[in-house]
């Protein structure tokens, strides 16, 4: 029986040397980064809730953050760690826009109007009125 047909045990000098394996891939879960990516999408859906979207677009930032520096050391979850940065950053951005519109609606004349219609209003019918006739003149 020639050499190559050997068992490792019995090899002798001219035995083959086993093939190096090639290093495996980073296999590991990155919790940190599965976290942001959770976190990133529920503050998207309850930024609604605004004491709610906007701090948890913040932990969604921190968390993939900390996740990325997590993935250079090869613990993988990358592409989550991203999801959830870009995510968190959506929010914060979509967030800044309603609450510059929102502000902006209550500087505007129709606005301080609404204001003063409802601080004079004793009843809730005459509030009710002082709201349709602020979205009457929206509407125009």
């Amino acid at each position: 029986m020639s050499d190559a047909y050997r068992s490792p045990e019995g090899a002798g000098a001219g035995a083959h040397p086993a093939p190096a394996s090639a290093p495996a891939p980073a296999s590991g879960r990155n919790g940190l980064a599965v976290a942001a990516l959770i976190t990133g999408i529920a503050s998207l859906l309850l930024l609604w809730l605004w004491f709610v979207g906007i701090p948890l677009a913040l932990v969604a930032i921190g968390l993939g953050v900390a996740a990325l520096r997590r993935a250079r050391g090869g613990a993988g979850g990358r592409g989550m760690a991203i999801g959830g940065v870009v995510l968190g950053a959506v929010t914060v951005v979509i967030a800044g826009i309603l609450i510059a519109v929102g502000v902006s609606i209550l500087n505007s004349d129709a606005g301080k109007d609404l204001r003063s219609c409802m601080n004079n209003a004793q009843t809730e019918p005459e509030r009710q009125d002082c709201a349709n006739r602020f979205n009457q003149d929206a509407g125009n």
